[in-house]
């Protein structure tokens, strides 16, 4: 279909921007930038329409669920720094105008380089976000949150 862009040509612009970005910044070549999946976790009851990470837009996300779609990409340095923050903004209604975004600044936990492999953003109740740089979800053991679904008695 003429002038269709895929979801899988969408990854692949999206990781050649960022490798063009990295390149041109001179951080990939020094290894000071890592590209990941952007992932959401929703906590509430609402309905999470869209959400970007310091501009980097993320999936939309139903009450009590997440984790189904990774959206293409993110960057983060790959040594972690004390202090280090993303700015989290969400809306649950796109269709209003203007936009009701909702924004939070987030301190980003520690991680190492064997850690980067997904960014997760979960929205708990009360406006309250936490991020995580990992290679796990929730489900797994060393997880330091249950499934969104938890809180429903779904498993």
């Amino acid at each position: 279909m003429k002038g269709v862009i895929t979801s899988w040509s969408r990854v692949v612009l999206c990781r050649l921007l960022l490798l063009f970005a990295a390149l041109s910044t001179g951080c990939l070549a020094t290894g000071q930038v890592s590209a990941m999946d952007l992932v959401g976790y929703n906590y509430t009851d609402e309905h999470v329409e869209a959400f970007t990470v310091n501009g980097y837009p993320g999936p939309n996300i139903y009450p009590h669920s997440g984790g189904g779609k990774f959206v293409c990409c993110i960057s983060v340095p790959r040594e972690w720094k004390p202090g280090m923050t993303v700015t989290v903004k969400w809306t649950d209604d796109r269709n209003a105008n203007p936009i009701p975004w909702k924004t939070r600044v987030v301190e980003v936990p520690a991680y190492t380089p064997e850690d980067i492999s997904r960014f997760a953003v979960h929205f708990f109740s009360g406006g309250e976000v936490k991020v995580l740089v990992t290679t796990k979800g929730p489900g797994h053991p060393d997880y330091p949150y249950p499934s969104p679904s938890a809180g429903r008695g779904q498993r």
